[in-house]
């Protein structure tokens, strides 16, 4: 596990700056110009439910179905003093009801929204908001203060609103979200943790004048750039591996200039490994060598570019700079060892086996082992001064240095 992921994050925490600025800029703006934030909520969490519905993400339109519902509350109901019994019982419902919601959502799977279980994950909105309008209408005002006084007590601080305990929840499943995104890594993941926090900011300094506007409205723009991003992600990046995959490849290979160079590389005896081991234990292989190939250094960018074979472009450099960099990541692959299991005396299920992985460095019929990668280099010279020139003749290279007996890295003579 990795705090990399956490990079999805910048985006929200800019949009969350640009919220704060937006807010105290607020008191200084015309009352016509005040009224059109009130809409941007229902512009944006439109745009992101549609979107939602188009890429058939039932996780992500629950996340923007259960804001446009807190934003239309907060609209219709809470628009007044919550001294009053019943704006309170349902500000503070709301305050335990969202961060439970959202913690079910970062531990389900995604599969989809245009089926029964998408109709199931989106339906925990409408029940919850009935469970709460069931609940402020059956329990007495007087006991509901009761409860609230003793469990949630608004105003613990000057300025802020929300509730000790409710802070607390939603603190812990904030903490559980970056957990789970640090492990898996996920645009949407960071978009749930986002839609978390904008709502925590709203319920915390909810006496802001138009903090609900302003804050969820915000969400809504995250939840719409998460989604362009998420595909994105599914157009151009390799599912398996993270890294950028063959389309992104073609795109950076027509904005070459006249120096540069392409290493391509695989791994030796994969098909082996593979049949050996099991195509589990194979794809845990090509994870592996993916991270040490992404972390070339030298301003490399690497790329899966199909099966068991990689790329690596370099722009700006020639062959001699590259040189030490590309050993670098063939030691790195050579010298990691894995522990698996041979598949012929495997006894239990695949998938228990992938979740039993890594939590053990041995037992009955493991072994250590390790991989290697062969690298082919090529820059444009006499003869090869378009990039599919070069590709080829970096394709070449690699061949050369398997036939020199692998693990190692050939570069194509000539400049």
């Amino acid at each position: 596990m990795t705090l990399l992921p956490l990079r999805r994050l910048i985006v929200p925490i800019l949009l969350l700056v640009a919220a704060a600025v937006i807010l105290s800029q607020t008191r200084n703006l015309a009352p016509v110009y005040l009224q059109l934030f009130d809409w941007l909520p229902y512009v944006t969490l439109v745009i992101a439910l549609s979107l939602s519905t188009f890429f058939n993400q039932s996780r992500l339109f629950t996340a923007s179905l259960a804001v446009a519902v807190l934003y239309h509350i907060i609209r219709t109901g809470l628009q007044v003093s919550l001294l009053d019994p019943r704006p309170l019982t349902v500000y503070t419902l709301i305050s335990v009801m969202v961060p439970i919601m959202m913690l079910v959502l970062f531990f389900l799977p995604e599969r989809g929204l245009r089926n029964r279980y998408g109709a199931m994950t989106a339906g925990m909105v409408p029940l919850l908001a009935a469970g709460a309008a069931l609940a402020v209408a059956s329990i007495p005002p007087a006991k509901a203060m009761e409860l609230i006084r003793l469990f949630f007590a608004i105003k613990p601080y000057g300025g802020y609103v929300l509730s000790f305990n409710a802070s607390a929840l939603f603190i812990m499943v904030l903490l559980l979200g970056l957990w789970r995104l640090c492990r898996y890594d996920s645009e949407h993941l960071s978009a749930l943790i986002a839609s978390l926090l904008f709502v925590y900011v709203t319920l915390a300094l909810f006496d802001r004048q138009k903090i609900s506007a302003v804050m969820l409205g915000m969400a809504g723009i995250n939840l719409v750039i998460s989604m362009l991003r998420s595909s994105y992600d599914m157009a151009y990046r390799d599912e398996l591996t993270g890294l950028p995959g063959r389309r992104a490849l073609n795109e950076r290979l027509k904005g070459l200039g006249s120096r540069y160079v392409i290493a391509m590389m695989d791994v030796d005896h994969f098909k082996k490994f593979n049949d050996t081991y099991g195509h589990d234990t194979g794809d845990e292989v090509l994870k592996m060598v993916a991270r040490r190939i992404g972390a070339v250094q030298g301003g490399g960018t690497a790329y899966r570019f199909g099966g068991e074979e990689f790329c690596i472009v370099f722009a700006g450099k020639d062959a001699d700079e590259c040189e030490p960099f590309l050993e670098a990541v063939r030691i790195s692959v050579e010298k990691y060892r894995m522990t698996v299991r041979d598949s012929k005396h495997r006894k239990v299920p695949r998938d228990v086996a992938r979740e039993r992985r890594g939590r053990r460095s041995g037992g009955r019929n493991a072994k250590s082992v390790s991989v290697t990668i062969s690298i082919g280099a090529a820059q444009p010279g006499k003869n090869r001064e378009q990039v599919d020139k070069v590709l080829k003749a970096a394709d070449t290279a690699l061949y050369r240095a398997k036939k020199n007996g692998r693990n190692c890295l050939s570069i194509a003579a000539g400049k």
